[in-house]
């Protein structure tokens, strides 16, 4: 899926595109981190030439820039999937797989931020995310928006510690929500006894 946070910015030549090299280094960058990040690398995977790295951006740092601005558009794109959303369970489930380069992007933005830039961008992600999927959640786990808003964070925060680009899977999401539903209807049964 393209977002073409970019718009046009050049054509498939020799050099490729703006577009083509950003989507390129958000795909290592999700599956490798930000260390992966190398002109040498990208380019490499791009089958291009480094001089058409230099000619669309100044310099690593600029085009880093570049991946965080395409995960803040994808982000406003699933945010605005996630408010139509009326099932947590399967829908929420199938757009994560369906968006899972982004959230595998994420990930990678939360292990390493220590890097200020990679912390706010993260948190961007996490507070707009959350926002938009804390209703549809407090629904399917049955619990008040308080309640919701707890396990959601420890949820996303058990998806962020343990996913892999192999463990990313609908059965293995389902497992980790199931888990949280679990507790809930335990607190709900508790507190209901009292």
């Amino acid at each position: 899926m393209r977002f073409e946070v970019f718009g046009n910015a050049g054509g498939q030549g020799r050099k490729g595109s703006m577009q083509t090299w950003v989507e390129e280094g958000y795909a290592i960058f999700s599956l490798e981190g930000p260390s992966s990040i190398q002109v040498e690398r990208v380019a490499r995977s791009l089958g291009k030439n480094k001089s058409g790295f230099y000619y669309f951006f100044k310099d690593r740092e600029r085009f880093v820039d570049c991946l965080m601005s395409e995960h803040l558009g994808r982000l406003n794109f699933i945010a605005r999937q996630i408010r139509d959303i009326q099932d947590f369970d399967p829908e929420y489930l199938h757009l994560l797989i369906e968006h899972r380069e982004a959230f595998l992007f994420q990930i990678q933005l939360l292990r390493n931020r220590e890097v200020g830039l990679f912390e706010s961008i993260s948190d961007q992600f996490s507070a707009k995310i959350s926002a938009a999927v804390i209703p549809v959640w407090s629904d399917y786990l049955d619990a008040s928006v308080e309640v919701a808003d707890r396990l959601w964070s420890m949820t996303r925060d058990t998806i962020s510690s343990r996913a892999t680009k192999d463990s990313f899977t609908f059965g293995w999401l389902l497992d980790v929500v199931s888990e949280a539903k679990l507790i809930a209807s335990r607190q709900s049964s508790q507190t209901v006894a009292c």
